[in-house]
């Protein structure tokens, strides 16, 4: 019996309310996905929304539940945002000119990726700079970061429109890595200070990139593209879920997922692949350069990473102390709980994904 009297969920209840939840958010996906094939807008809006609702799942989680997180982390989603929407038009351009020469636009959105993730951080790490500082007169941090978060986000907005997008952004990341390296300099000795400028920074990097470059995954490879990564994304933690709780019996992360076993990692590398085999043979992966053997190997190294975001998602949690990030998805967790593989499969499969599949025209 619980605490309050009433009987411990067995674990097939668990299992059972745990499909049911996932299957609802695979079923609203799919749909999502539908409508996107006739509204070029749906992807972006979607992702703007999933990343406002993160982070403020993120900032409110546990012991980070503390209110001076939201202002650097939403500005974040701004630069994010504005970078997509800029490498979208840019690439656009590229891929109409390259349309007899497919290859040459292939690491079109590899090349940007990184550049543009570091741009994300900067800016996070600027505003946590800026509401840092001492000001008398007005003592509270949260409030100099929200007031700093609308100035630094009017001011990408402005460059971004004024300047063609990619070259005003590409000052504002100037700008904002000054700051950020000025900041640092000054304060590298308080350990403290350190230590949070480090933790804004790492967690801009990891929450906030990721989700804006599906929109370029989608038109690089088209839909079937983009099908293929979720479903290599999620479908080995539902396999590793089902084996791991029926078969497994050692676990090789104790410390950071007890629940994760041997045989359930297993089940998911072998499930992916399986799965993701079938979906080309079936003809719904986008062409494969290297046949049925490229798409097992990708589909292997993109569970793999799957794999270790949901454990770097589980140490996080642990960090935080708290079991779900969340409870908005009832026996499935928090969204947090939900995009913990895409987190790095996305960065994943910018890298991978050219080498595999054939880009879409």
């Amino acid at each position: 019996m619980g605490a309050a009297g009433q009987a411990t969920p067995s674990r097939g209840a668990k299992i059972l309310r745990r499909t049911l939840s996932g299957g609802a958010l695979a079923g609203s996906l799919t749909l999502l996905l539908l409508w996107s094939k006739t509204n070029d807008r749906v992807v972006p809006i979607a992702v703007l929304l999933v990343a406002l609702a993160l982070v403020w799942e993120v900032a409110r989680m546990g012991s980070w539940a503390l209110v001076d997180l939201l202002p650097p982390l939403l500005t974040g989603v701004l630069a994010a945002a504005l970078l997509a929407q800029a490498q979208l038009e840019g690439r656009a351009i590229v891929l109409d000119h390259a349309r007899d020469f497919p290859d040459a636009a292939n690491g079109v959105l590899a090349q940007s990726y990184w550049r543009d993730a570091a741009f994300v951080a900067l800016t996070a790490l600027a505003v946590h700079a800026l509401q840092s500082l001492r000001a008398p007169f007005w003592p509270r941090a949260w409030a100099r970061g929200f007031a700093f978060a609308g100035i630094a986000g009017l001011l990408l907005w402005q460059l971004a429109e004024a300047h063609n997008g990619l070259a005003g952004l590409r000052f504002a990341a100037l700008v904002m890595g000054i700051i950020s390296a000025g900041w640092l300099l000054l304060a590298w000795r308080r350990s403290d200070v350190r230590r949070r400028a480090l933790f804004v920074g790492a967690l801009a990097l990891w929450i906030l990139p990721p989700l804006f470059a599906l929109d370029g995954l989608r038109l690089d490879f088209g839909l079937a593209g983009l099908v293929t990564l979720l479903v290599a994304s999620k479908i080995g933690d539902t396999c590793g879920y089902y084996v791991g709780g029926s078969i497994g019996k050692t676990h090789p992360f104790p410390r950071i997922s007890p629940g994760k076993t041997t045989a359930g990692c297993v089940a998911s590398l072998v499930g992916c692949v399986a799965v993701i085999g079938g979906l080309y043979l079936a003809g719904l992966t986008p062409d494969a350069r290297y046949g049925v053997w490229g798409v097992l190997v990708g589909a292997a190294v993109v569970n793999l990473a799957a794999q270790a975001g949901d454990l770097l998602e589980s140490w996080a949690k642990r960090k935080a102390g708290v079991k779900d990030s969340s409870t908005w998805f009832g026996p499935s967790g928090g969204l947090f709980d939900q995009v913990d593989s895409l987190l790095l499969t996305i960065p994943t499969a910018v890298l991978v994904w050219p080498f595999v599949f054939e880009r879409s025209l």
